[in-house]
């Protein structure tokens, strides 16, 4: 009897799935860095970076809420992670605004 070779397992999986995510971190920053470089030496309107970034993170959160895979907490997570930025970013608006 011949035995099929296995050429993709869990840890094959785990391992491109953690790819992945070094990608998509190095490329959000590296996205960030451009709106910063935007905005300030070129004086350009960065929004279409942002939309991008934005909608990314939306993709990736649609598809982990349909297959289940966030905890009762979530939403709490979320909740503080959004009224944190706000917060850091009207800090830095007002700093910005009176130099």
């Amino acid at each position: 009897m011949l035995t099929k070779n296995n050429e993709k397992d869990e840890r094959t999986t785990f391992i491109e799935n953690q790819s992945y995510k070094y990608g998509y971190i190095i490329l959000t920053f590296g996205i960030l860095i451009n709106i910063i470089y935007r905005s300030f030496r070129l004086n350009e309107a960065p929004w279409d970076l942002f939309g991008l970034i934005f909608l990314s993170g939306l993709v990736t959160t649609v598809y982990q809420y349909k297959h289940k895979i966030f905890t009762k907490n979530w939403i709490k997570s979320i909740v503080l992670l959004v009224l944190f930025s706000a917060i850091i970013a009207v800090t830095i608006a007002l700093f910005i605004q009176s130099i």
